[in-house]
């Protein structure tokens, strides 16, 4: 029987980037990944056992020296890290943390296309404490903000892990320098860091899109809002759409309608402390997010 689990993990952050990661990866010839980004067996699919979840990495060979798999969630949610060390106490951790702001921004479109966001972005972070303490599915759906106290997280890993199994990659410098941080996950999951395909330059995959009515899709997401049959129907269908390109390109354009500069200077006070701790967990500055005058 093939008892493979992963030896390495990436956790996150949503909407940090951690697709095109997984892509990136899956070319390797010593890697393996299942099928399937993102399985939630820590999250979500806990109960169901780990048979369940080794029948995943059922496809690993002996020439996969690093195994992996890609959940984002599992950054977020409190509990998740002594699930982890429970079952892959030497496991190894990547993170791949985006400008908080950018990636607030990008999860609030992201909820508006899925169908579960029904407020103004504005809106939405002002009333975003009183949504996530209904815990879930509210607190994935809205977590704007608190997605973004990255030390936080980290703080929760290392109460199992040393920081040694950590690898923290910032996505605005993986995007500046692809080739370098490549580099340096594979010699962090110890395999072949020569490896390199020139194509990665020009994909970028999970891009960003909003809807060419956003008031239409935000009256119309108030019933996928609903946590009933009815709201999981019109999630699914909106999912439908999404997935087909011509549906997708009569509902849908690429990219998302500028941040005012006012919510932008109040986010950047609102992470500052934030990004402080993480910086001084770092040892370095994080130039990349400080904010363009």
């Amino acid at each position: 029987m093939n008892d493979h689990l992963p030896n390495f993990l990436i956790c996150g952050t949503m909407k940090g980037g951690t697709t095109s990661l997984y892509h990136y990866l899956k070319d390797h010839p010593e890697i393996y990944f299942p099928r399937i980004k993102e399985i939630h067996y820590f999250n979500s699919n806990y109960h169901k056992g780990i048979e369940w979840y080794k029948r995943f990495f059922k496809g690993v060979t002996s020439k996969h020296k690093a195994i992996g798999e890609v959940t984002p969630a599992y950054m977020y949610f409190e509990y998740v890290p002594e699930r982890i060390h429970e079952v892959l106490p030497d496991v190894k951790l990547i993170f791949i943390l985006r400008n908080p702001i950018k990636r607030a921004y990008s999860h609030y479109w992201h909820s508006v296309r899925r169908g579960t966001e029904f407020l103004p972005f504005e809106e939405a972070i002002k009333i975003e404490d009183e949504r996530i303490s209904k815990g879930r599915p509210y607190k994935g759906w809205y977590s704007y903000l608190d997605r973004g106290k990255y030390i936080e997280q980290i703080n929760r890993f290392l109460k199992y892990f040393s920081k040694d199994q950590m690898l923290i990659l910032i996505t605005e410098e993986v995007n500046q320098n692809l080739r370098e941080n490549m580099i340096k996950i594979f010699k962090f999951i110890n395999v072949d860091h020569n490896f390199y395909n020139p194509d990665w330059e020009n994909k970028r995959y999970n891009p960003g899109m909003s809807p060419r009515s956003l008031t239409l899709q935000l009256t119309l997401n108030k019933i996928g809002a609903q946590v009933n049959k009815i709201g999981k129907g019109y999630r699914k269908l909106l999912y439908k759409i999404r997935k087909n390109r011509i549906t997708r390109r009569l509902f849908f354009v690429s990219g998302y309608p500028k941040m005012s500069y006012e919510t932008m200077i109040k986010l950047d006070k609102y992470f500052r402390e934030y990004n402080r701790r993480l910086e001084t967990f770092l040892g370095r500055k994080l130039i990349s997010w400080s904010i363009k005058c």
